[in-house]
């Protein structure tokens, strides 16, 4: 029997969270790296966040513990959220390819 729906909600946002303070503290280590492997660090820990993430997902699925709509909305929302601001902070460390900008006079 599946658990309630508050249970699987609070569930699918734990586990996006988790993957959210596992970024922070990537980019955290990563940040006073070189730029190539903070790059390697920051995309390398996300493929392998992702990777953890969804084996996670598919053993909760799988043994039918929650009531899946609520538990994979709450992770997807939450998860969304947290790949906009991981993306942010990844692009706020790269450095600019704009050409510097020219002052006539």
């Amino acid at each position: 029997m599946p658990v309630d729906f508050w249970t699987s909600l609070v569930l699918g946002t734990s586990l996006a969270v988790a993957n959210a303070i596992a970024s922070y503290l990537l980019l955290r280590f990563a940040r006073n790296q070189a730029y190539k492997t903070f790059i390697m660090i920051a995309l390398g820990g996300m493929v392998l966040r992702l990777m953890v993430v969804l084996a996670l997902i598919a053993v909760v699925l799988i043994t039918e513990r929650v009531s899946r709509t609520p538990f994979v909305a709450a992770f997807f929302a939450t998860f969304a959220v947290a790949t906009v601001v991981e993306v942010l902070a990844i692009i706020k460390r790269t450095p600019s390819s704009d050409p510097p900008a020219h002052k006539e006079g």
